[in-house]
């Protein structure tokens, strides 16, 4: 199948599936590069949806630290859902990438990035997919590497017979040095298993072949060798690779700009990596030591060239923990300041619940407008926190409460967790009085004023002090979790949502799996149980009869561990090493243990990560950009005083722009945001609505069909300075700005900002196989006899006589004009050409019918861009 006949095929299959959006390519920035031309390829293939994988930073990052490379190239996949996989499978296509529309089985490498567990299913889907076989053992010597990397190699052994090799820890200078070994192997001739030998001696790359294993006294597949104890620097086993300093040449600035609403829409700067408070249940905290802070200065300029590169509204600041950034509030002083920035929502994830977090936090909600705040205690118990060495207390988020609601926020969302050891109903109590004490205040501060508490359940994982504890039972849990929606039953104000139990079993089964697990993981796939992070696609019956087949005892999540055990990760050391957790374990449970400090600031906790705090990387304050600091009463004044200085003057525009080849599946509202995306590249401003929520002024005559091509689109601007030099210009350079089939064809200036009258609308359908020369003749007779019967549409009678104001041939294509309604739309043009043509309107979707001209009513004048032009 060759990329031109996949890309001509795409517009039959689209139509009938679910947000289209997913499956087009060619977005503005991507990077395409001839694969005759590199050493080595890799198909980044996400294994969740566009929306979910368009927003990972991690691919980001490896898209750009591939295609800098001249050598090199990157292009990205998506697992499709299933109605896009069944109609790929119908005509025997492969999962394909968004650059060449080539079948991700062509590329030297495919690049999967773990998450979550819950994607574990979706890995031999795609695989599949791409036409490759599951399992590592039965893919041929040539097939494309299969690599895994992200935050499940923690424990990378339930997926392992999957994959030819993993990366274990950071990528940015492990993977393009990988991908080349690769390549050169391949190009030398050299055996997958020779390749693999040379790949096992990096740092960090793990060969699951290459593991020699045994048994556990629980039947579990573990190594021979264990690798987690002692010095990190003379472990035998895989040892995680990280970056000792976070370099700002690896940060991507051009990213691929979505071509619909993702889970993040925003340009990020990982500010920060690693986090060293301590909290016993938190992976990504033990995993992602030593704690590396982005120069200030750097963040900032990559902030600058980041926004300008993609048009993002949004900026996010990103870490573990963003308030424990050093230099956090002097960065986030100059975003506020700088009117470069005028207009952009500064996202700070992860604050700590207290005064100083959510003050940051009030800071950046004053700028945009925010009426939320999210305090993360993980437990609503003091006790339970102490145990956890979570060291924020209730005072702490009382006195930050205070703050937030003060501030005019409305709602204050908590993330918490249930199922940690020794929980009893007395903490479910002390976490009913925090909630209870947080509704207090806010109502304090006004009526309307909210609390959602959001519950989820503990899954130990691997290198933690959790790894040794038992998962929750049902009946606790859901125990636990009614005593507090009991309490706020009746209580308006107080909101409870709480995970899934089923859900969480099965994370847990995953958590602490070993390598017998890939294949029932196999079997979930083939049974249709993918895509488990979504609540309408997880099976917990579908689990519970895969399980019972193959006798697999799944009470075992359920066992405390021995404290000698060896674990199927054991081959892993991760740079905290085991006897750190087993002594964090046992602090657990002393009461009369000390709180674990932050070794962030000076006091080495000898987790086992080499450096003795020379590992530690603290970023110095801003030098190049500093700013007054303002309160949040101050930056409010400051950004309503900006947005009427943009309002003051209007200048209006007509922009008319083509939509054609699979851009026409892009939704209408997309279509604008990427408009506005592209004029804030251009650093071209628009004015911007009043209210709550100011959005910029862009009209439309009507929103296009999804699946309609036109050659004639309307939007009305309002611009606060007119736009100086050369319009035809300034279209040339809005269109490199958008994706490929949208490009501006006439910018003009305009009186008034008044939407204009739609007199008509000009229609074309292309003969094709399904749609003859014979059937277009018979459809103009029709007409000119006034023969076309009357139809039905969406409930509604339809006569087509005396909507059709002209039906002829041109050059073989049949046109047709239809009246418009006040509105300037027409009634549907599938269900006018249908009528037309006595076809199901439903089948005209897969055919090139497109809008080609309208007529503009102004006075009595009647303009047609097409007919001025031509």
């Amino acid at each position: 199948m060759t990329t031109a006949s996949l890309v001509d095929i795409l517009p039959r299959i689209l139509p009938r599936v679910k947000n289209p959006g997913r499956y087009l390519g060619g977005e503005a920035n991507q990077v395409v590069k001839d694969p005759d031309s590199v050493t080595a390829s890799i198909s980044l293939v996400f294994p969740d949806v566009y929306e979910l994988g368009m927003s990972h930073n991690g691919t980001k990052v490896l898209y750009h630290l591939f295609n800098r490379e001249p050598d090199l190239a990157a292009e990205r996949a998506f697992v499709p859902m299933p109605d896009m996989a069944a109609e790929l499978r119908g005509l025997g296509l492969p999962l394909y990438t968004l650059e060449s529309y080539r079948s991700i089985s062509e590329f030297t490498a495919i690049g999967i990035s773990l998450q979550t567990e819950l994607n574990y299913t979706n890995v031999p889907f795609l695989l599949e997919l791409g036409g490759l076989k599951a399992f590592a053992r039965d893919r041929a010597d040539g097939d494309a590497f299969v690599i895994g990397g992200g935050p499940c190699m923690a424990n990378p052994e339930p997926v392992a017979d999957f994959f030819d090799l993993f990366v274990i820890g950071d990528g940015e200078n492990l993977a393009v040095p990988l991908l080349r070994l690769l390549g050169k192997g391949r190009s030398a001739g050299k055996s997958k298993d020779a390749i693999l030998c040379e790949a096992a001696e990096l740092k960090g790359i793990y060969v699951p072949r290459l593991l020699e294993v045994t048994q556990n006294a629980r039947g579990e597949i573990v190594p021979v060798t264990e690798a987690s104890q002692g010095p990190y620097l003379r472990a035998k086993g895989i040892r995680r690779h990280w970056v000792e300093k976070l370099d700002p040449a690896d940060y991507p600035i051009r990213n691929p700009i979505p071509h619909m609403q993702l889970v993040h829409d925003r340009f990020s700067v990982e500010v920060m990596r690693g986090c060293t408070q301590g909290c016993r249940f938190c992976q990504a905290g033990y995993w992602y030591r030593p704690n590396r802070e982005l120069n200030a200065d750097a963040a900032i300029d990559l902030a600058r060239q980041g926004m300008d590169a993609t048009g993002e509204r949004e900026l996010g600041l990103l870490s573990l923990s963003t308030a424990d950034y050093k230099p956090v509030e002097k960065v986030l002083d100059y975003l506020i300041e700088s009117e470069e920035f005028d207009g952009v929502d500064v996202s700070l994830p992860s604050l700590r619940a207290n005064s100083y977090g959510q003050g940051l936090a009030r800071k950046a909600a004053a700028l945009t407008g925010g009426k939320s705040a999210t305090f993360a205690p993980e437990t609503g118990s003091e006790r339970v926190r102490k145990m956890i060495n979570k060291t924020i207390s209730d005072k702490d988020m009382y006195e930050a409460a205070e703050g937030v609601f003060r501030s005019g926020l409305h709602n204050i969302k908590l993330y918490t967790m249930i199922g940690f050891p020794t929980e009893n109903l007395e903490d479910m109590a002390a976490f009913c009085g925090l909630i209870r004490n947080l509704y207090t205040i806010g109502r304090k501060y006004g009526q309307r004023n909210t609390v959602h508490a959001n519950i989820g359940i503990l899954v130990p994982k691997p290198f933690t002090p959790m790894q040794w504890v038992p998962f929750m039972d049902e009946t606790t849990v859901k125990t636990h979790i009614q005593y507090v929606r009991e309490a706020f039953r009746r209580t308006p104000g107080v909101r409870i949502t709480w995970a899934d139990y089923g859900l969480a079993w099965v994370e847990s089964f995953y958590s602490r799996g070993d390598r017998s697990q890939s294949a029932l993981i196999y079997q979930a796939y083939k049974r249709g149980m993918v895509f488990e992070s979504f609540s309408e696609h997880f099976n917990f019956e579908g689990w519970k009869e895969i399980w019972t087949e193959n006798q697999y005892d799944m009470s075992r999540v359920y066992d405390s561990r021995e404290m000698d055990e060896v674990f199927p990760w054991d081959f892993i050391h991760a740079g905290s090493n085991k006897g750190f957790l087993k002594n964090e374990y046992k602090k657990m449970f002393r009461e009369d243990a000390a709180p674990v400090p932050d070794c962030k600031w000076g006091d080495c906790q000898k987790c086992g990560i080499p450096g003795n705090y020379a590992d530690i990387q603290l970023s110095p304050d801003t030098e190049r950009y500093t700013a007054k600091s303002r309160n949040p009463e101050e930056i409010a004044v400051m950004a309503a005083e900006r947005r009427a200085r943009n309002s003051a003057t209007s200048h209006s525009y007509r922009l008319y722009y083509r939509k054609t080849g699979l851009a026409r599946f892009m939704a209408h509202q997309n279509t604008l945001d990427l408009f506005e995306k592209a004029f804030r590249r251009l650093r071209i401003p628009l004015r911007l609505s009043s209210g709550f929520n100011p959005r910029p002024l862009i009209k439309n005559t009507g929103a296009l069909p999804l699946g309609l091509a036109s050659h004639k689109e309307l939007l009305i601007l309002e611009l606060p300075n007119l736009l100086v030099g050369d319009l035809q210009t300034w279209c040339e350079r809005l269109s490199e700005c958008l994706p490929k089939g949208m490009d501006v064809i006439r910018l003009e200036s305009v009186a008034s900002v008044k939407v204009p009258r739609i007199e008509n609308v000009l229609y074309r359908l292309p003969r094709s196989a399904a749609v003859d020369a014979e059937m277009l003749q018979r459809a103009v007779a029709r007409f000119k006899a006034g023969a076309v019967e009357h139809g039905v549409h969406r409930d509604k009678p339809l006569d087509f006589h005396a909507e059709a104001l002209d039906v002829y041939l041109n050059d073989g294509d049949l046109y047709v004009r239809l009246r418009t309604q006040p509105s300037g739309s027409t009634i549907s043009p599938y269900a006018a050409f249908g009528l037309l043509l006595e076809m199901d309107p439903e089948l005209l979707r897969s055919e090139m019918l497109s809008k080609e001209d309208f007529d503009i009513l102004e006075g009595k004048t009647i303009h047609s861009l097409v007919r001025e032009n031509a």
